[in-house]
């Protein structure tokens, strides 16, 4: 049991599911305004940074927050999250250093270096963006044995995102449509895991 807990594999997906539910968590909580979960961040970011005309660009990191967690926690596209997720966490660590915030650019430069680890892991995937022959790359179709599981996973994302766009108009409603996704993911993760072992 600890020699599995211990495989770079499992901490990889461990790193994977942590950053990516704390990311969308944090992203979903910024434009609720702190209701919702919130693990990281604060949740007055954007009316914070709208006081130096940068409250579109908070609201931008926001919705970066979800689409990149969304990524990270469904494996079929966590390269591509802890890709996206660099140049996110680059720039929360920017802000924070730029607003002098105590701690927190250590909190970030941390997050960093967990995705950090998540891009080395995935490092036989990424390792044909440093190829320069073309030729080298091996060809093949893109191909998905599951696009159900795939839609359904987008399906979790639709409902949160919803949710989020319905804020202004009805709070309730839009909390419990975010609430609805984060079920949905679970549920699908679980049901993915169910027939797995079918």
């Amino acid at each position: 049991m600890l020699k599995k807990i211990l495989s770079p594999k499992f901490i990889a997906g461990s790193i994977r599911f942590w950053l990516g539910f704390m990311l969308l968590s944090a992203g979903v909580t910024k434009l609720f305004h702190g209701n919702f979960i919130q693990l990281i961040g604060p949740p007055w970011l954007i009316e914070e940074l709208a006081k130096y005309q940068l409250g579109l660009y908070a609201e931008f990191v926001a919705y970066s927050q979800i689409i990149i967690g969304f990524c990270l926690l469904v494996k079929r596209f966590a390269t591509i999250g802890a890709v996206m997720a660099i140049p996110m966490f680059l720039n929360i660590l920017m802000v924070t250093i730029s607003q002098h915030w105590q701690g927190t650019p250590y909190v970030v430069a941390f997050l960093l270096l967990c995705n950090m680890y998540l891009l080395v892991f995935d490092f036989q995937r990424l390792k044909y963006l440093f190829i320069d022959d073309s030729i080298l790359v091996p060809e093949g179709k893109i191909q998905r044995k599951n696009l159900q599981l795939d839609l359904l996973y987008l399906f979790g994302l639709g409902l949160i995102l919803v949710g989020v766009g319905i804020y202004r108009f009805s709070e309730p409603a839009a909390i419990i449509m975010a609430y609805l996704g984060l079920a949905w993911f679970v549920g699908v993760f679980g049901w993915q895991k169910i027939t797995k072992k079918q």
